[in-house]
Formats: C-alpha cells, structure tokens, sequence
C-alpha cells in the first residue's frame, strides 16, 4: 500500500520536512542571536506559525509539493526560492498589521538564514525520494510502443530523470524489430507476454502511434490489467510548456479506475466547489449588480446568455450560463462571419467581433461575463477547476478521426470547469487540439493542490486580462 501511494506520501513528507526546517531555523537563530539581541521577545511564535503557514500555502499553490517527487533539484529551488518571497512579502505584512513589536535583527535573521534551509531540504529530501526508489517505492514497470524515432529520445529522458520512476523494460514497435536500437525489442505480437513477464503498469505511445489500429489492443490490455497509457511527442511538450507544468512523463490517455479514491475525491471537490462558488457569489454581488444594470441600459434583454455546452462529444449537454456580451442575435450572425475566424474550425474567436457590445468587451476583458457560471457550480453542472466546456457543434466542427475522440473519452469523466489548464496557458490563444490535451493533464492530475495551483494562477490571468477577446 505505501509503495503503492508513495507519491501521495512524499508530498506529505515534503510539507513536514519544509515545516521542520523553518522551526529549526527559528529556533537556530533565537539560540544564535540571544547574546545580541537585549530583550528576546517571548512571543517569537506567532511570526513562526505565520510564516509556516503562509509558506505552505505559497508553495502548494506554486505546484512545490505536487512536483516534489518528479522535478529535479534544480526546478524544485527555483520553485521553492519563488515561494519563499512571496511567502516573506505575506507574512511581513501580517505580522506588521497584528499590531505586536519584534526585535528586527532577530527577525531579519530568520529570513536570511531560512533559503540555505529549505535549499539543504530539498537535497534533503531529494536524497530521500532516490534511496526509496531503489527499495522500488514508487517505481514503474515501464514498456514503450510506438515510432521508432521517439523512442531513443525517451528512453534517454527517463534515464536522464530517474527521478520520475519509470524503469523501462523494453520496445515494441509497429514497423518490426530496429537492428541499431541496443535495447530489449518486441513486435507487436509480444505485448500480452511481455506485460505479464514484467508486470507492467506504465505504457507510453507515441503520438503518432494512438492512431494506429495496434492501438486498440494496447488499450484492451490496458483495461484488462489496469495499466496506466501516457502520450508524449513534441505536440504534448508543448502543450504543457504552455500552461508552465514542470512535467516531461507525458499527458494520460486512459488510467485504470480507482473507485473508491475516486469517489472521496468527488465528495470532498463538491464540497469545496459548493462552498466556495457560494461564498465567491455573495462577495461578488455587487458585481453582479452593476453588470446587470450596464446591459440592460445599453442593449436592453436578456441580462444572461444560455447556452447548451458538454464536456466530451457524446456527454450530456447543460445550460451554461454568462452574462449577455453580444447582441441578441449573435447567433444568426455567426454563420455570416465563420470565413473570418482566427482560431481552428472546432472553435470559432474573432479578436474585435463586431456581435460584441461596449459592455461586454469590459466584462469579456475582465472575465466578467464568466461569473454567472457560479451559478452552474452551485447546481452540480460544473466545478471551480476542470475541462472547458463546449458547445455541442464546436465538438461536430472538429476535424478528428473516430479514433481521436475513443483516446481522450477519459476528458468527460469529471465535471467541466469555470476556469482550467486552458485559461492559465492563453485562453482564446489556444487551439482546440492543445485545450483537450490540456484537459486530459488535468483530468488524471486533479487534486486540491492542483486546484489550488490553477486558481491561483487565475488571478492574474483575469486582472490583466491575458487572452481574453
């Protein structure tokens, strides 16, 4: 079972580690500054907690501890040094409004001497993650199928990065044995023996190959064993350079079930959605009041836009709700200006629509008119974080072979969300195929902690408005 769930367990132990190394610190520094400092003042505790806590939580909304058991040293402290200055600019203002009095130089010691802390953590911890890995926490039995072009590169990778845990144990390819490739190769008629000999969990394919009608049976075992099948190619890095995701094992195409995880895991994302979207609303209210005064005063009813969206081609459509930013007959108009869209032909963006009102061209650049989808949170059709829903007719529009659609049914199996990978990484910028690799990231990495990360990286996005037209 702790082999099993290792890296759900590293991230805990990368929180206490990091814990432990501020307390340490703190009280390092007391010990060291007691004969220069006059008066040691007894409530040194309060900055600690402070700190601790506002750390942990910058460094979880930075995506610290859900990288921590895969990204090198070297991304881990640049992550970690990130954190820790916005954790200090946090932690300072909270101390300064608490009204209570420190001596400086103790102070001013701490957060000196604290990044050689968490730096010698991280080693630390580091060190840690490899010497499990050789018990075998954490590893997996790893086979790659595909082209015969990507396979070197990727099995240099994970020899490069042993920190990401995949043992490779052999090659099958489509196009027969490559006599140049010094490794364990099979044909495709191998796959069952092979899986079985090796235990295999993990199967990457290549791009190019999940077209392949040698697919199929790579899923069938897939199923049959509960064997996890990532994609990687150039197109997949890409995609996740472009939500700035510090992960080179690849995007998830089918992942065996684990009902009852999944199911803890649905309980405790609704209960956060529905506390969360109701409490957003009533903050925002005033918000939601202005809005829809503007749109009735410049272009009269209706104050809200419905529209019939999903999250999969074949899942089931809902109402999706947004403030009105177009005329009202916004939808006759489009078919007249589909020669001039600028994105692909399953999604349709123009950069200065001419259907879009003054008041929805501020409420569209400030995300505005995407609050009314609380509403939707509230009721159970959506979540805070997850996949963008579409409409019904983006999903015909898209020029996809069958095969495209039966890889990514994994993209419907959680709720659609108000904002995703796809915002944070360019929002009407990105391309139909790059949103649903980036949902499918997502929809086998969700957790809080990625919530988290993703809806703080919201937050800039919609202030400066990134994307958005």
């Amino acid at each position: 079972m702790i082999k099993r769930n290792w890296k759900i367990l590293f991230i805990f132990i990368s929180q206490f580690v990091d814990i432990a190394a501020v307390t340490c610190t703190r009280f390092g520094v007391k010990f060291a500054t007691a004969g220069v400092v006059e008066v040691e003042d007894p409530r040194f505790f309060f900055p600690l907690v402070t700190f601790s806590a506002v750390y942990i939580i910058v460094a979880s909304m930075l995506g610290l501890y859900r990288g921590s058991y895969h990204l090198s040293l070297r991304l881990q402290n640049f992550i970690m040094f990130r954190a820790f200055l916005i954790s200090v600019l946090l932690a300072n203002t909270v101390i300064l409004f608490s009204g209570l009095f420190y001596q400086r130089l103790s102070l001013a010691a701490f957060f000196i001497v604290l990044p050689v802390s968490l730096f010698a953590a991280r080693f630390l911890l580091t060190r840690l993650n490899i010497y499990f890995q050789r018990l075998g926490y954490g590893i997996h039995e790893t086979l790659i199928v595909g082209s015969n072009g990507e396979f070197g590169r990727l099995f240099s990778r994970f020899s490069f990065f042993p920190e990401l845990g995949y043992n490779v144990r052999g090659y099958l390819s489509g196009n027969g044995v490559v006599p140049d490739l010094e490794f364990p190769q099979y044909p495709m008629e191998k796959l069952t023996q092979v899986v079985h000999d090796y235990s295999i969990d993990r199967i990457f394919v290549t791009s190019d190959f999940f077209r392949s009608p040698a697919m199929r049976d790579v899923e069938r075992i897939a199923v049959e064993r509960g064997i996890k099948v990532k994609m990687i190619s150039h197109e997949t890095e890409h995609v996740l350079n472009l939500a700035r995701i510090y992960d080179i094992a690849g995007i998830t195409l089918l992942f065996p079930s684990r009902s009852r995880v999944a199911i803890i895991k649905r309980w405790v994302k609704r209960a956060v959605d529905l506390i969360g979207a109701v409490i957003i609303t009533l903050m925002l209210s005033p918000i939601f009041i202005v809005t829809g005064i503007a749109i009735l005063i410049e272009s009269g009813r209706p104050v809200f836009f419905l529209q019939k969206r999903s999250s999969h081609k074949t899942a089931e459509p809902f109402d999706f709700i947004k403030f009105r930013s177009m005329v009202t007959n916004a939808e006759q108009l489009k078919a007249e200006l589909m020669e001039q869209n600028e994105s692909d032909g399953a999604l349709f963006k123009m950069k200065n629509d001419p259907r879009v009102t003054k008041v929805g061209r501020i409420i569209r650049k400030l995300s505005i008119d995407e609050l009314p989808q609380l509403i939707n949170v509230i009721k159970g059709d959506m979540s805070l974080v997850g996949p963008r829903p579409l409409p019904p007719s983006d999903f015909e529009k898209a020029n996809e072979p069958e095969e495209f659609w039966e890889a990514i049914k994994e993209r419907g199996s959680v709720k659609p969300g108000m904002t995703g990978l796809w915002q944070v990484s360019g929002r009407s910028n990105i391309k139909f195929r790059e949103m649903i690799l980036l949902d499918l990231y997502y929809v086998e990495n969700h957790s809080l902690l990625f919530d988290l990360e993703i809806l703080f990286e919201t937050v800039p996005v919609v202030l400066f408005g990134k994307g958005a037209y």
